[in-house]
C-alpha cells in the first residue's frame, strides 16, 4: 500500500510539473509598452500586464488561464506565443537575435481582424 500511495505521488508532482509555464531562455523582466502605459512583466511563474504609471496588476497570465503556449527558437531569435480565452486575444512576443533588448508584441483579439504590433522596451 505505501508503495502504490508513493507511486500515485511521484506521478502526481510530475503531472503538477507539466502544466507550469515553462518559458525556457526567454528573457525574465519588464518591457514597456508606451503607447498604453502597458507593463509586460516575465518571471518564472507568470507573465503580467501591469499599468506602468500606478503598478496595479491589470491580468496575470498563469498556466490556468492560458492555453497553446509555445515557445519556439529559431535561426532569428525566440517566439513566445499563446492565446487567453479570458481576455479574447493571442499574444506573440518575439526576442531578436540581435543587442537589442526590445522585444516585438503582437496582440491579436479573437475574432476579429485587427492586428496591434509594436516593440516594447526593456525596463531598466
Amino acid at each position: 500500500m505505501k508503495k502504490l500511495f508513493l507511486v500515485t505521488l511521484i506521478l502526481a508532482m510530475f503531472t503538477v510539473g507539466a502544466f507550469a509555464i515553462d518559458k525556457g531562455d526567454f528573457p525574465t523582466g519588464s518591457w514597456i509598452d508606451e503607447n498604453w502605459n502597458g507593463e509586460w512583466f516575465f518571471s518564472v511563474e507568470s507573465i503580467q500586464l501591469k499599468d506602468s504609471v500606478t503598478g496595479e496588476v491589470i491580468f496575470n497570465f498563469t498556466d490556468d488561464v492560458i492555453s497553446n503556449f509555445k515557445l519556439t527558437p529559431s535561426t532569428k531569435g525566440l517566439e513566445l506565443k499563446f492565446d487567453c480565452e479570458q481576455t479574447n486575444r493571442s499574444y506573440t512576443f518575439k526576442k531578436t537575435l540581435t543587442l537589442s533588448t526590445d522585444l516585438e508584441l503582437t496582440v491579436e483579439p479573437m475574432g476579429t481582424d485587427v492586428v496591434y504590433t509594436t516593440n516594447i522596451k526593456f525596463k531598466k
